[in-house]
């Protein structure tokens, strides 16, 4: 590697294991907060997961809450759980309960309180924000990272899929607890871990990379490697589970640091014009996209592969990386999805906008010509396959 120039991000403290939670009471009053205000979202809380957090807080303090829709965080959303709390009495600690959806809006939200205007006002870092109120991140996924970045990712009323970032974007503290993942989905598991090694292989091969952000991203993509596959299939296995959380944290640390890459632009896209969920958007990216990545690049992504196994070259990784889907049954996250067809030229035209282009100028092959419209096919083409295997698999099943 070059002599670079570079800087690193504030760390938020991580306060992990079972039982986390019960940091919550000396967090508060250590930051100077009177109440609560939990935001999580409607899926989560049919799990009851929010009510029992509810019930445990309000011996401590007031709390109130705010549960997004399922799906996609947009900005209609931001701004009416900004709302919400910029209408509380006294101090609130936010507490961000739930995956990438909840921890998004929970991130803006504790922003908004202590910023003038709407959620618009701040896509795309137009705006400076003005700082923010406490803000305490605790994920039920293992997957986005948004815990401990400085980004937020949300939609307009168009459908596209833009981002805010700041330094205000960053909690106060985070809390990993194995406990609150064990009921998720084995599809959810999944995706959501297959999109923490994305974030951690982007982040080391990207054009920022450095010491302090290969060393995180590394060492996530060696645990995703080794316990993905055992939290799909034993869930209740807790050392899995907060291993994946590990990973998740310090592929979020790696992409705070060095960006993403050609997955995460075409990941957006697929997002932008199909609302195909995150994880899965940028499984079906990574996995049309890595050959290509790696040619002539081998040594830029050597240390990755040897991480994810022990000896392997730069051009195993491609191969690596479907088996380790295959592992994980990625497929069956593509149920809800399988009666979707994907326009090619439309998804290139969505990778070539605005709002995806630092994604593909941090990735470590940056698409040029006839690439975009060659990276778009071979997703599209990717989702068919993988959707017709799915279509196999239940009729081997059900035979």
């Amino acid at each position: 590697m070059p002599l670079n120039h570079f800087h690193t991000g504030r760390q938020t403290p991580i306060i992990a294991g079972p039982g986390s939670l019960e940091q919550l009471p000396e967090l508060r009053h250590r930051l100077g907060a009177s109440r609560y205000m939990v935001i999580s979202d409607q899926g989560l809380a049919a799990t009851g997961l929010v009510d029992a957090l509810v019930d445990n807080l309000t011996a401590d303090a007031e709390v109130d809450t705010f549960l997004a829709p399922t799906g996609e965080p947009s900005v209609a959303t931001a701004d009416a759980a900004a709302a919400e709390v910029r209408a509380l009495p006294g101090r609130p600690l936010v507490i961000g309960l739930g995956g990438g959806t909840a921890l998004d809006i929970a991130k803006l939200v504790a922003a908004l309180a202590e910023s003038q205007g709407d959620m618009e006002n701040y896509l795309l870092a137009r705006t400076p924000w003005s700082g923010r109120v406490p803000a305490v991140m605790v994920p039920t996924t293992s997957g986005t990272g948004s815990e401990v970045t400085r980004t937020s990712i949300l939609t307009d009323a168009e459908g596209r899929k833009l981002w805010a970032w700041g330094d205000e974007l960053l909690p106060d503290a985070v809390l990993l607890d194995p406990v609150l993942t064990r009921g998720l989905p084995a599809p959810l598991t999944a995706t959501t871990g297959l999109d923490a090694f994305v974030h951690a292989l982007e982040a080391t091969t990207g054009q920022g990379r450095h010491t302090f952000i290969e060393a995180p991203a590394l060492q996530a993509i060696r645990q995703v490697g080794e316990t993905l596959p055992m939290a799909v299939t034993n869930p209740h296995d807790l050392v899995a589970r907060q291993r994946m959380q590990e990973a998740a944290c310090l592929a979020g640390q790696a992409i705070d640091n060095g960006g993403t890459g050609i997955a995460h632009n075409i990941g957006h896209a697929l997002g932008s014009c199909y609302h195909l969920p995150h994880g899965v958007a940028v499984t079906l990216a990574l996995e049309a996209s890595l050959a290509w990545s790696v040619a002539d690049n081998e040594a830029c992504f050597a240390p990755a592969a040897h991480a994810l196994k022990a000896g392997s070259k730069a051009q195993e990784l491609p191969r690596l990386f479907r088996e380790l889907a295959d592992q994980t049954h990625f497929n069956q996250a593509l149920a809800p999805f399988t009666t979707q067809t994907l326009d090619a030229e439309a998804l290139a035209l969505t990778m070539q906008k605005d709002e995806n282009a630092p994604m593909a100028h941090n990735a470590a092959r940056r698409p040029t010509g006839e690439d975009w419209q060659w990276l778009a096919d071979a997703t599209v083409s990717v989702f068919e396959r993988r959707v017709a295997e799915l279509a196999t698999q239940n009729r081997e099943i059900s035979a």
